[in-house]
């Protein structure tokens, strides 16, 4: 009879909590740093997709694209599944209020990105694997404090013992709950239904938005011949599940109708999905020993899709404070690195969370009077460049 394996106890600097794109930057931008580096994922591990695209995409910037290169991720991701977008087109369903926006008044190549999720963490996987100890399929059962940092439980029975302890395990974090942090998540009164779409027009690298009385419906631009996109459909909770109860065809046509024909008939690329829409801000990113990145720290409306942008933005930051205090001697987890990563951070990410919420608010109202004010102001900024 095989003897069961027995648990283990070990001592590491960095225990990450959460394997996805955040959490992922973090670890792949310290794995030369010399420092033991794990990263407790409860996913499987992460393989580029092959066949249908992702349910789920997420519209990259230019700086996070220069940090995911930085550390060697970018270069491992197909080009062929990559989107690079040159155009936005933002309109109000309720009115003749229209934003453009284009890479060559910014004088860029392109405005960004349009990437699926699970290439990314695949891609940040790969440049981890030879450095950085990445357990798949974990997770975190208990966590204590100590005098030097946290004693970790995981669900096969492990503990560690970490000097720092990284919180990129999403909305829901159970590092954030652990530490005793508070973030009462609001609820946006949308639910998130998402696939890829078929048009019978081509996108033209073109980012598209329409904000509908129930909310805004994006068609961002995929890879491929020009005929693949991602939707994006924020709809109250009786509408998103109407629209789940569809079948294709009729779903198909309710997307058609309610994108305005923009790009002719749509049909559906693959599986539908949907998921509510929950603000969150917590009221500290850093703690005893510990900081939160990513969807732990901070949840935005993703109808600008910018949440994971400021993820990494978190990710790269809380490097860059991990990596001087390591240049100087200084211990790691202390409070004055983790404060300088807070105040590097949090008031930036809510200035956009407070920015998107106005303008999911801005966008809801219906009286005619604010539709018309809305308009306007849409036509007055799409004329003036310098503004927009």
């Amino acid at each position: 009879m095989a003897s069961e394996q027995r648990a283990s106890e070990e001592f590491v600097d960095i225990v990450i909590a959460g394997g996805g794109m955040a959490g992922g930057l973090l670890a792949a931008a310290l794995r030369d740093s010399g420092l033991r580096i794990v990263v407790l994922d409860a996913a499987p591990i992460p393989t580029l997709p092959e066949n249908e695209p992702e349910q789920r995409v997420s519209a990259l910037t230019e700086a996070s694209m220069q940090m995911l290169a930085n550390v060697g991720a970018w270069q491992r991701m197909p080009v062929q599944r990559l989107a690079p977008y040159q155009r936005m087109d933002v309109w109000d369903g309720n009115g003749s209020g229209r934003v453009t926006f284009s890479a060559q008044e910014a004088r860029a190549d392109q405005l960004g990105w349009i990437v699926e999720n699970r290439l990314v963490t695949a891609a940040l996987y790969q440049a981890c694997v030879d450095n950085v100890d990445w357990r798949a399929q974990r997770t975190l059962v208990n966590a204590q404090r100590t005098a030097g940092g946290w004693l970790l439980e995981c669900d096969n029975g492990d503990r560690l013992h970490a000097r720092l302890l990284v919180g990129a395990d999403g909305a829901r974090s159970a590092v954030r709950s652990y530490a005793g942090i508070a973030a009462a998540p609001k609820d946006s009164g949308h639910i998130a239904v998402v696939a890829p779409v078929h048009t019978e027009i081509k996108h033209g690298a073109c980012a598209r938005q329409v904000f509908l009385e129930s909310g805004p419906v994006a068609l961002l631009p995929l890879y491929g011949d020009g005929h693949l996109s991602s939707l994006v459909w924020s709809a109250p909770p009786a509408l998103a599940q109407h629209l789940m109860s569809l079948d294709d065809d009729a779903f198909s046509a309710a997307l058609t109708h309610a994108s305005e024909n923009v790009l002719g008939r749509c049909e559906l690329a693959g599986r539908r999905g949907a998921f509510p829409i929950h603000t969150v801000h917590a009221s500290e990113y850093v703690g005893h020993h510990l900081a939160l990145i990513g969807d732990a720290a901070h949840v935005v409306h993703p109808l600008a899709g910018q949440g994971i942008n400021l993820g990494f933005l978190d990710a790269g930051v809380l490097a860059e404070e991990i990596l001087r205090a390591q240049q100087r001697g200084v211990a790691l987890g202390d409070a004055t690195v983790l404060a300088r990563y807070q105040r590097r951070r949090r008031a930036h990410n809510a200035l956009m969370l407070n920015a998107l919420n106005g303008i999911k608010t801005f966008f809801g109202q219906r009286d005619p009077a604010l539709v018309f004010l809305r308009n306007t102001g849409m036509r007055l900024v799409n004329r003036l460049a310098p503004v927009k």
